[in-house]
């Protein structure tokens, strides 16, 4: 699993690319997301070509469970922020991950005909456990 970057460590990574000090590097980063909050503040759209877009959604009202008491508990409606990935971070990190390979034409074709006779085989032995009749019922009653 990869390391988890600290915003210090990003910093630091930055600073040494641009050649600038580390304490410019922050007042910058801080500005970027400043900007970005600031303006998905007010229900608008950021598009980072090739990285991805920040916006906001619409959570609708619900009615969710209190896990300790199992009570029904009103959540209200809220606007949440989100960001959807862009083609070229999505590439970087299935490139760097291994993952997002395709399988070939011939094994994508296979895949599907494996399914329907593994479900072919499980379809007797579960007629023959409804037939069955239950642990209890084989046996007559014990007065």
């Amino acid at each position: 699993m990869a390391d988890i970057l600290s915003r210090g460590d990003i910093i630091n990574s930055v600073a040494a690319q641009v050649d600038m000090p580390q304490a410019k590097v922050d007042s910058v980063i801080k500005a970027f997301e400043g900007a970005i909050a600031r303006h998905i503040g007010t229900g608008g759209e950021i598009r980072m070509a090739g990285f991805g877009t920040f916006k906001t959604t619409q959570r609708a009202a619900r009615t969710s469970r209190n896990p300790r008491t199992g009570d029904p508990v009103q959540v209200p409606a809220r606007t949440a922020p989100s960001f959807k990935a862009g083609k070229a971070l999505k590439d970087a990190a299935n490139t760097l991950s291994g993952g997002g390979k395709k399988a070939s034409g011939k094994a994508a074709a296979k895949a599907p005909a494996k399914a329907p006779a593994k479900a072919a085989a499980k379809a007797p032995a579960k007629a023959a456990a409804k037939a069955a009749p239950a642990k209890g019922a084989a046996k007559g009653k014990k007065k």
